[in-house]
């Protein structure tokens, strides 16, 4: 966000230093309101304008269905992102703060507005409101004209002609336009130059419609003593940093027509900034070290047999995503192609991962991403013990399993035969024989706290097609003794192959219940 917010400023910063150096001083006034209009409000829309190269993206998917069990293998991961991300916290905070303060501003302002039309004479003229003032003032918002009783029958006319062009052209929106602006993104300056040179634009569009006698209305003008209400929504009359741009504004001669050409220069700007925002991703794919920035990344797991990746934390400050058993949309990077910072936060993550695996080498395990918006991820595509055991599964590092995302061919389930998703149709069966054999009238009695309950269960189905190394974790003994008797008591099945031979694979199942 913060790379987005610097990409509006500095575009807005160019939009105005053209507008000052080249078309201010022209007197091509509408041509001068559009361009204000629409370069304030592209700014903040390019950064989000990006070409890419067309790219084929085949998402995988490695992971059972097996929802929030595989989220805290010691809670070593959950610790790891929980560290708070400090300094995004205090940024949106101090934002939504700035946005509520501008805002109350803003409402004030409109009930100063709205104050005066309550509590004053109003006449309506045809197609606008006149509203009668005590004092001197002279100034216009939408269809209401405001009038100081106190200036002179001369020169009333005159103003009353003037703040017409206000009302028809709709001044009014475009100074609402920027004030919300202002609302919104209430840190950026250039909200606030934006809006003054409209404003002034709008006294220079009604100088030019409504005034036929110049010196006489000038010097009716600069020989008023008055007061200005300083309220940026309004078109004021009397505005003495105004009087002198107006005068000589007023008595230039107007702009040839060639001059229009200026304008033509916001074309090679704008492809410019389109430039500019669509290749920065894609320098940061092809070269060494793209710019990744820091930000608040997320843990993300995969469910098998489906598109579905769920998003399971979001609090860690750093440089990667993690997807656990899933692969992000993106192209593959390598070790080499990531910066100092993005090196060191690999290698602990790596650490990381390599303890909670039993020790298992990450050099295979491990894959970097990019995606197309420039951000990285890592890509953890190997079994992580999903529960807390806190014996070793026995003689796991020679069982021959693997895990039962990237089977070939899983067990067969008696009756799965002839599925035509043999996965799927194991998960259902073996789900449909616990709902069956576990008796969940042992929670009656067990004096556990109302709510959902889950029993984890961690098994293997060896290369015979057995049920073996049967472990579970619960709320409660009973529960796990429970759970390893039905599990225990599944039919053989066919075993799984891989590379054209019989293997194991491991499995976790969450058991969820209801106490009452």
């Amino acid at each position: 966000m913060l790379d987005y917010f610097i990409k509006v400023l500095l575009f807005q910063l160019l939009f105005l230093a053209v507008y000052d150096f080249l078309l201010k001083r022209e007197t091509f006034f509408q041509w001068n309101r559009m361009y204000l209009l629409f370069t304030s409000l592209f700014a903040y829309l390019i950064p989000f304008l990006k070409f890419y190269n067309p790219q084929e993206i085949v998402p995988l998917t490695y992971v059972v269905q097996l929802p929030e069990v595989l989220l805290s293998p010691t809670g070593t991961i959950e610790q790891y992102l929980e560290k708070p991300a400090l300094f995004f916290n205090i940024f949106y905070i101090v934002f939504w703060i700035g946005i509520g303060i501008s805002f109350l501003l803003f409402v004030l302002k409109l009930y100063g507005i709205f104050k005066l039309i309550s509590s004053h004479e109003k006449q309506f003229k045809q197609k606008y409101w006149l509203v009668l003032l005590e004092n001197n003032n002279a100034f216009s918002f939408f269809k209401y004209l405001f009038l100081g009783q106190n200036i002179p029958a001369e020169t009333q006319q005159q103003i009353i002609e003037h703040e017409l062009v206000h009302i028809r052209q709709k001044h009014s929106v475009d100074l609402l336009f920027f004030e919300i602006q202002r609302v919104v993104f209430w840190f950026n300056p250039f909200s606030y130059l934006y809006q003054q040179r409209i404003s002034e634009l709008h006294e220079f569009i009604a100088d030019a419609k409504a005034i036929k006698d110049k010196k006489g209305y000038f010097n009716n003008l600069l020989a008023q003593t008055f007061g200005i209400q300083r309220i940026s929504l309004i078109n004021p009359f009397f505005k003495h940093s105004l009087i002198k741009k107006r005068i000589v504004m007023l008595h230039k001669n107007r702009s040839k027509q060639i001059l229009k050409f200026k304008y033509l220069l916001l074309f090679p700007l704008l492809a410019a900034m389109l430039l500019y925002t669509s290749c920065e991703n894609t320098i940061d794919v092809l070269e060494p070290h793209g710019k990744n920035e820091k930000r608040v990344t997320s843990l993300y797991y995969g469910v098998a047999n489906s598109n579905e990746i769920k998003e399971i934390k979001r609090k860690r400050e750093g440089y990667f995503d993690v997807y656990i058993l899933a692969t992000p949309q993106g192209k593959e990077i390598y070790y080499e192609d990531l910066s100092k910072e993005e090196k060191v936060e690999y290698t602990e993550l790596k650490k990381l991962f390599g303890k909670i695996s039993s020790g298992k080498k990450m050099d295979n395990m491990l894959k970097i991403y990019q995606n197309k918006n420039g951000k990285r991820s890592l890509a953890l595509t190997i079994y992580l013990n999903a529960i807390e055991i806190n014996k070793p599964i026995d003689n796991y590092k020679n069982a021959d399993v693997i895990p039962f995302a990237i089977i070939e061919r899983p067990p067969v389930f008696p009756g799965c035969e002839n599925d035509i998703s043999p996965k799927k149709c194991l998960q259902e069966k073996i789900n449909e024989f616990v709902s069956q054999n576990f008796n969940s009238s042992v929670t009656k009695s067990l004096g556990l706290d109302t709510g959902e309950k889950r029993v984890y269960v961690h098994f293997i189905i060896d290369k015979t097609g057995n049920i073996t190394n049967v472990r579970a974790r619960g709320p409660h003994k009973i529960l796990e003794k429970e759970a390893i008797r039905v599990i225990t008591s599944l039919p053989k099945m066919q075993p799984g192959e891989h590379n054209g031979k019989k293997v194991g694979f491991v499995y976790t199942l969450p058991i969820k219940l209801q106490i009452q």
